[in-house]
């Protein structure tokens, strides 16, 4: 529709007429041409009347305004503050504020996009990204836990001998330990929570049996400490702890450009007969990439070391550590260094990439170079008493 246009009344707010000259040549000392004069004057003070100009302003167009009003359409949908709990969709009272002239009338209905359906709020699925989940926590870290399933620990071998002679276990053990290495993958290493991490840091680690274990008498007295007593029909059995020593995320000097030290100690309460030589208990003392066998001791398989003795004297404490450091070149892998302590001195030390056994499969440090989450690993045979500590306010060597 469209309309023609009206001036408004009135002159415009800024208007100022202009008076006309005065006319002819009076003197000053005529009373009756002065009269006349003042007359005229009187009257040419009147302002004339305003007269509107011809037409309509040049912006105004008829077929644009008509075009305009032609044309519009309200936006689709309801406005921002229209909630789905409404009934309804109302349209806003009177014309938008861009229409101007006319009689304005909403369109019959909604919008297109206000439906029944969208009165209904559908919250997204799963629960907002800072909102807990109800679902259970992961269980704890568990070392005898092999993944995946078909990795699970098989029963307690069936020992011919109650106690392993000069350290050595008989040749099924060792064909039972090499065949539960194949067919258990090394486990990848894990994100671990900032608690673990914590625990980590502050030594708060604990030793744990293996599963249907026997023999064996294990208590934990304090943080970071765990005291074993075996019997002398203890077999090979090995004592790992509860959580990693070395968490390979959050330690590795490829990641963190600095090096790390793992290390912890052990003091030796009694072994065997206490006769030196005897071979009828003995200790070993290392670390180990889970899983690992739990009748083998460490450094007897891939992904572990250890230092073995017979001849630990009551009251000794041994210790034995890794010290991690960024390559030489970069792509490299960390460059380790593995060291043991008597009594709080460094007695002797070694390159893991230095030596290895002939056989590939017991001499494979794959697990052990910084990629993998390490394990603290004490083996026994015997009866022995020691006790582990892993905090180092308790060391007697300063790493």
């Amino acid at each position: 529709m469209s309309e023609k246009y009206q001036p408004p009344g009135g002159p415009p707010p800024g208007y100022e007429p202009q008076r006309p000259a005065p006319t002819g040549n009076y003197g000053s000392n005529n009373p009756f041409r002065n009269g006349q004069a003042q007359q005229q004057q009187s009257m040419s003070d009147q302002p004339p009347s305003y007269q509107a100009p011809q037409g309509p302003p040049p912006q105004w167009n008829d077929q644009k305004r008509a075009g305009l009003e032609d044309d519009y359409r309200p936006p689709p949908g309801p406005p921002p503050a229209m909630q789905g709990s409404h009934s309804g969709y109302q349209p806003p009272p009177g014309p938008p504020p861009s229409f101007a002239g006319g009689d304005y009338e909403a369109p019959p209905g909604p919008p297109p996009s206000h439906s029944s359906k969208g009165n209904e709020y559908a919250p997204p699925p799963g629960p907002p990204p800072m909102q807990k989940s109800s679902e259970p926590a992961p269980p704890p870290y568990d070392p005898w836990m092999a993944v995946p399933d078909n990795a699970l620990l098989p029963p307690p071998p069936s020992f011919k001998q109650d106690t392993s002679p000069t350290a050595n276990a008989d040749y099924d053990d060792a064909t039972r330990g090499h065949t539960w290495i194949r067919n258990n993958p090394l486990w990848q290493p894990r994100q671990h929570d900032q608690q673990t991490l914590t625990r980590i840091s502050y030594g708060d680690v604990r030793l744990t049996t293996p599963p249907n274990t026997k023999n064996v008498s294990l208590e934990s007295r304090r943080p970071g400490q765990t005291h074993i007593r075996t019997t002398s029909k203890c077999t090979d059995t090995i004592f790992l702890s509860d959580i990693p020593v070395y968490a390979a995320l959050s330690d590795n000097p490829l990641m963190t450009e600095r090096a790390k030290t793992v290390y912890f100690e052990i003091q030796v309460l009694a072994m065997g007969s206490n006769t030196p030589g005897s071979g009828d208990a003995g200790i070993a003392i290392g670390f180990v990439a889970p899983p690992y066998p739990s009748w083998r001791l460490p450094g007897w398989h891939r992904a572990s070391l250890g230092v073995h003795g017979d001849d630990g004297r009551r009251g000794d404490v041994v210790g034995i550590g890794m010290h991690y450091q960024i390559p030489f070149q970069a792509g490299g892998k960390p460059r380790c260094e593995v060291f043991y302590t008597r009594n709080g001195k460094r007695v002797g030390s070694w390159d893991l990439h230095e030596e290895r056994d002939r056989d590939q499969e017991e001499g494979d440090v794959t697990g052990l170079e910084g990629e993998n989450d390490l394990l603290a690993a004490v083996g026994c045979f015997g009866g022995v008493e020691f006790e582990a500590r892993f905090r180092k306010e308790e060391w007697k060597f300063r790493p």
